[in-house]
């Protein structure tokens, strides 16, 4: 793999955060693992992946660097836009009282 130094950092940054999606983590320590020798057999066991995610993920990471590493699917959109939702749980909690009794509604109900 040949890591630049600002490479590592920036996978071992994204192995230890708290607020990075679970997926971009797992490639992470993919390309750390790879980087620093370990099996096939051994990163298969370690991450519960199997060896098409190896070899997607590492050449794109080789074509590609960091780049790579970024899923190219962007999801999907709302099923209904947030602003008609939102309007709904509005108009739902203007208009009705809570069933248990009291008087308002609160962030815990």
């Amino acid at each position: 793999m040949n890591l630049t130094e600002l490479e590592r950092e920036q996978l071992l940054s994204a192995t230890r955060s708290r607020t990075i999606r679970a997926a971009d983590a797992r490639r992470a320590k993919l390309i750390l693992m790879l980087e620093d020798g370990e099996s096939r057999d051994a990163i298969i066991e370690r991450l519960g992946c199997d060896s098409r995610f190896i070899s997607r993920w590492s050449s794109r990471f080789l074509a590609e660097r960091l780049a790579g590493l970024y899923a190219r699917h962007p999801g999907r959109s709302p099923m209904q836009p947030p602003e008609k939702l939102e309007a709904r749980v509005l108009g739902y909690t203007l208009k009705r009282k809570p069933l248990d009794g009291s008087t308002h509604w609160s962030s815990y109900k």
